[in-house]
């Protein structure tokens, strides 16, 4: 029994003393590997750079193995954008990452690891290798869950403007509203007005949370061209839709008709009123001080500090604020001027 014991012991020792060695011998080769990679990146980063930068039309001359002629051009046009991210001149980037990468690519994303396929994603964006955007697309719909595989998959074909993606995520009952803003700021216009125009033709069949996103994106945008479809979103029946376009006509400064804020002055939703009173500050709305001054005594606090702020924000704000605390019915709403007579705009009470 004791030499069985001895034995196993034995034998466990030595079954972890290969492992050991396997591992050290792994270390030391993938050393080499990268002091080599390393030693090929001093001789091949300089002329590839003036390559790119067109400060020269001699192409480098590169190695015959494969494999390291792969992670080279790799690494160099990775470093490459890097460092010129701001107006990076992309033709000879897309045109050296098609000559030496995109075979690799296809078989990364066939046959490669999770990790390989997410990076090569990355650099397909990176390199703007729209070539590869059909192989992309078939790859994209054999994926089984929505990770980060899945993430970036879609990220890319909205770079490579594939108007497929427009679909895939108003059938989507799951995509994440900020996936949903990362594909639209990789969008031109023309994609963003067609995605806009199948919500408005189809709101019944767009997930509330894809249809949130959007409205949401155009006020973080800032672009008056999207306006006119924030204007009708006022109208949604959704409560939600309603205050995500408030919100976003806030954040733009811009109303085409300002009777258009009437009805949220009374609304029944004090989150409406708030987001309507202050849209009138923005917008220095002198039309809007009745509306304000009844506001001031609403029975939400958001709503009354709101209500002042917008007051302090008109072309006569001192003086209505000055009325409302002398003269107002609702001791709140004095309280509140008061507050705000007491401070400058811009500050918090």
């Amino acid at each position: 029994m004791v030499a069985i014991v001895m034995w196993t012991v034995i034998f466990l020792f030595i079954v972890q003393l290969c492992l050991l060695s396997a591992l050290v011998i792994s270390k030391i080769q993938s050393l080499k590997e990268e002091q080599l990679l390393s030693t090929y990146m001093e001789t091949y980063e300089e002329p590839f750079f003036a390559y790119l930068e067109r400060k020269t039309e001699e192409y480098p001359h590169l190695l015959s193995d494969i494999r390291y002629r792969v992670l080279i051009v790799e690494r160099v046009l990775n470093r490459f954008v890097d460092q010129r991210e701001d107006g990076i001149e992309y033709t000879r980037v897309r045109e050296t990452a098609q000559t030496h990468l995109a075979h690799a690519y296809r078989l990364f994303l066939k046959n490669g690891s999770w990790s390989q396929r997410v990076n090569t994603l990355y650099y397909i964006e990176d390199f703007d290798m729209v070539d590869l955007k059909l192989d992309v697309w078939h790859y994209f719909n054999r994926l089984p869950v929505q990770d980060e595989e899945f993430r970036q998959a879609v990220r890319l074909l909205a770079t490579f403007q594939d108007e497929r993606v427009i679909r895939t995520i108003l059938n989507s009952e799951t995509i994440s509203q900020r996936l949903v803003k990362q594909v639209l700021r990789r969008f031109k216009e023309d994609l963003i007005q067609q995605m806009m125009r199948v919500i408005e033709d189809e709101p019944g069949r767009v997930p509330r949370h894809v249809h949130l996103a959007v409205v949401s994106f155009c006020g973080e945008k800032g672009s008056l061209d999207h306006l006119p479809f924030i204007e009708r979103m006022l109208r949604f029946p959704s409560k939600e839709i309603r205050l995500k376009a408030l919100r976003s006509l806030m954040e733009l400064k811009a109303c085409t008709h300002t009777e258009q804020l009437d009805s949220f002055y009374i609304s029944e939703v004090w989150e409406e009123r708030m987001y309507a009173a202050k849209i009138a500050g923005r917008l220095k709305l002198e039309s809007s001080q009745d509306a304000l001054l009844k506001l001031a005594g609403d029975s939400e606090w958001w709503v009354r500090y709101a209500a002042c702020e917008a007051m302090k924000k008109l072309p006569d704000g001192d003086r209505l604020l000055d009325y409302t605390y002398h003269h107002h019915e609702d001791r709140f709403a004095r309280s509140m001027a008061r507050q705000h007579l007491t401070v400058k705009v811009g500050e918090s009470i």
